[in-house]
């Protein structure tokens, strides 16, 4: 956790420190053409980047030309290797504490094909060897040590000061003489502040300054107000009650409390010392705009006079004073600046306004988000290159057969179970990244099967990114969880695993008797946890195979080439490809080159392309049948459906499978897959299209008689060539099917080389 906060602030200080470097060109190249108020302003920029955490994503942020985040961050001090452990060490640290949290990590599939439920529960196995691993090198957590006990002491000398401060009223003495407090009344008038603000006097300080957040007082020294006359106090007071209207006393902590964060960086330090110059300018600047310009020459007469008084004192750093005797640039550029001062210069002006827009545009924001992923270890140079492909169907929701391109979608780096000599094996990994474009958050799902189990159960692994710690990832749990079940019964147990705070949560039926030792009542267990960052699940339906769970979570690991090569195969009836490199590995699967037309007549577009098992295709007559792939792509007019995406207007399927042709032919009739070995009779009729037999069948609906009155009404054609056997559906909202069937039939295999 340590040095994960350690490196948010490496980060959040370089960036801060290319924005003051861009502040302070503009600066000096504009020095003489911005007035006092808006050199001021522009360090408030830098500032605002040093302490907020979360910045908007922006295509005109100056950081996607630095390339600057997290991420280069984390690439540059890479994780330690994994080290032997002789096994789990858990420690049960509270019992049966009710909370009010859920969560179901399942990502969707896709909606628009009817597929068999494969997650049946049942008890697992593994072996009870396990290695533990470290998060960060020596150097970092080092690095973080020294950076919060240097935090810690600045910022217990920062209160220790103010306390001080606080504690000097006892000391002083409260202005009484009739002369000062007129004075005073008069000036508060000028700058309409209606709140009382206490004038203290004493002899322990040489220079007057406001003090006080909430409760804000004026300091003046005992002989200044006994010596000075009306107008020299009226440009004292005036000059500290403008820090007051200006809030300057709060900008004043917040670039202190700056300071403590960033004291590594020696830039920071400098910034908030030119911050405080430009302040004390644009101070004097205000003073002059509610006294008036005739008031420039007597004013600046004034700081001459205080500084042949107060030469030889030295002042605190961090006070608001009417004058530091110890800075002469500071003294010349004040002076200079009441010298030219004119009339309406303190006023933003509209370019001012739209300058400070403009550089909190491109200064206030991060860099757009990369699809690519910053997977760590970095891939090599081949296999990156292997897996590049031009994107066709961007879906936020996305499932991968291979674990090599779930990672390179992801677009975070994060640690994966290993279950080599488990008896687990991977089942396929899925990712939502439904607020990556507002937010950066992502999620990723790997599912883990029994091997060698015709109805496995799988345990679902689940990585988040964005969700700014454990109490995001519980309220994701909650609405995730009361979407699919509702209400639940919840118990939650708080467990140590390898140094880890682990959650375990168990989910029963709300209507059950609460006792989670019957696993008939279970309705899913999670175990939750955070590491670097990142927060992490494994769910398991109907059962809790603690033991199991536990190897994993310290087994996990960021996947090297070995995992990459093992994680493949899946276990959904359906996977959507999502760009060209999918559409290949898609093509290879079934064991044919495919038609891949992108656009039809009509302006239908593809929206969509995908593998699945014979069963969204007709109807298998065995298992091995069963098993048989075939290709798909659906299409939709832009525009149309939007609101219910799961519907499309047409789809083009191909198959090697020509025993459907041909029992169409005999039969007269094509047979759907239905639930429970039923099977949806569909008359076909046989038809000529561009010189072509073709086989229409009558309108139908999918689920046959078990059909919904709003469910789609279907129209398909057959036709064969050579060993494939093409099928493309209709909705009845379509019309010109002939046109559409004959130019699909006229349509080449696609080649992947000139795939555009």
């Amino acid at each position: 956790m340590l040095c994960g906060i350690f490196l948010w602030v490496l980060d959040a200080t370089i960036g801060a420190s290319l924005v003051a470097l861009l502040v302070a060109a503009i600066k000096k190249i504009f020095h003489h053409r911005i007035s006092a108020r808006l050199h001021h302003a522009l360090w408030l920029i830098v500032l605002i980047r040093l302490l907020f955490p979360f910045f908007p994503n922006s295509s005109v942020s100056i950081f996607n030309i630095w390339q600057l985040g997290v991420d280069s961050i984390k690439h540059a001090v890479s994780p330690l290797s994994p080290v032997a452990s002789n096994g789990p060490q858990i420690q049960i640290e509270q019992n049966s504490k009710q909370t009010d949290f859920s969560q179901t990590n399942q990502i969707k599939q896709p909606e628009n094909r009817n597929l068999p439920d494969t997650s049946v529960s049942r008890q697992i196995k593994t072996d009870p060897a396990i290695p533990a691993q470290d998060n960060h090198t020596l150097g970092v957590k080092t690095a973080a040590i020294v950076w919060l006990a240097g935090c810690i002491s600045l910022f217990g000398y920062l209160c220790a000061y103010m306390l001080r401060a606080r504690s000097r009223l006892s000391s002083l003495k409260i202005a009484t003489d009739p002369r000062v407090v007129s004075i005073m009344d008069d000036c508060r008038k000028r700058f309409g502040i209606t709140q009382p603000i206490p004038i203290y006097t004493g002899s322990d300080r040489k220079s007057p300054h406001i003090s006080g957040v909430i409760h804000p007082w004026i300091y003046c020294p005992k002989e200044i107000c006994e010596e000075s006359n009306a107008s020299q106090l009226t440009h004292v007071f005036a000059h500290e009650l403008a820090h007051y209207k200006r809030k300057d006393i709060v900008w004043n902590l917040l670039g202190l409390f700056a300071l403590t964060i960033h004291w590594m960086n020696p830039l920071v330090w400098l910034l908030v010392k030119q911050m405080k110059t430009d302040r004390e300018l644009a101070c004097d600047a205000y003073v002059l705009n509610v006294l008036g310009e005739a008031e420039s020459v007597p004013y600046g007469m004034t700081i001459i006079q205080f500084l042949q008084r107060f030469s030889a004192s030295r002042q605190q750093l961090h006070l608001l004073h009417f004058y530091e005797a110890n800075n002469k640039n500071q003294m010349t550029r004040r002076i200079q600046m009441i010298k030219n001062f004119r009339a309406g210069s303190y006023k933003l002006s509209a370019a001012a306004v739209l300058c400070v827009a403009m550089m909190s545009s491109v200064t206030l924001t991060n860099a757009a988000v990369k699809v690519e992923s910053p997977a760590k270890p970095a891939a090599s140079a081949e296999t990156k290159t292997k897996q590049e492909g031009r994107l066709l169907f961007d879906w936020d929701l996305r499932g991968y057969d291979r674990l090599s391109k779930g990672i390179q979608t992801a677009g975070f780096p994060f640690k994966i179970p290993d279950v080599l000599g488990m008896n687990y094996e991977f089942s396929g990994i899925y990712i939502d990244r439904n607020k990556l474009r507002t937010n950066k958050e992502t999620h990723v799902q790997i599912d883990f099967g029994n091997k060698g189990d015709s109805s496995p159960q799988f345990l679902h692994f689940s990585a988040s990114s964005g969700l700014h710690g454990m109490e995001a990832a519980y309220q994701r749990i909650v609405e995730e969880e009361k979407k699919g079940y509702g209400e639940q019964k919840i118990e939650k147990q708080n467990l140590k695993v390898q140094g880890l705070d682990v959650w375990k949560v168990t989910f029963t039926d709300k209507h059950s008797n609460g006792n989670v030792t019957d696993k008939n009542n279970i309705t899913e267990v999670y175990y939750l946890w955070e590491d670097d960052g990142i927060q992490y699940n494994i769910g398991s339906f109907a059962s809790d195979p603690q033991e199991d769970i536990v190897k994993m979570i310290v087994n996990a690991k960021y996947p090297d080439q070995t995992m990459k090569e093992r994680y493949v195969g899946f276990h959904s009836y359906v996977m959507d490809l999502y760009d060209t490199e999918d559409v290949q590995h898609g093509s290879k699967a079934i064991g044919l080159t495919p038609k891949f037309p992108l656009e039809l007549p009509g302006q239908f577009k593809a929206i969509g392309a995908y593998i699945s098992s014979k069963v969204n295709f007709s109807s298998p007559e065995n298992d091995a049948d069963y098993k048989t792939m075939y290709f798909g792509m659906y299409y939709n007019v832009p525009g149309k459906n939007k609101k219910i995406p799961v519907v499309n207007s047409i789809s083009f399927d191909q198959i090697k499978d020509i025993k459907i042709y041909d029992d169409m032919k005999k039969n007269g009739h094509v047979a759907f897959f239905l639930p429970f070995d039923e099977k949806n009779l569909v008359n076909v009729h046989m038809q000529k299209i561009a010189g072509k037999e073709v086989f229409k069948t009558e309108k139908y609906k999918e689920r046959g008689e078990s059909s919904r009155a709003e469910d789609p009404t279907l129209i398909s054609y057959f036709w064969r060539e050579n060993d494939i056997c093409f099928k493309v559906t209709f909705t009845d909202e379509v019309s010109n099917h002939e046109v559409i069937v004959s130019y699909l039939m006229n349509q080449k295999a696609v080649d992947f080389n000139n795939l555009k």
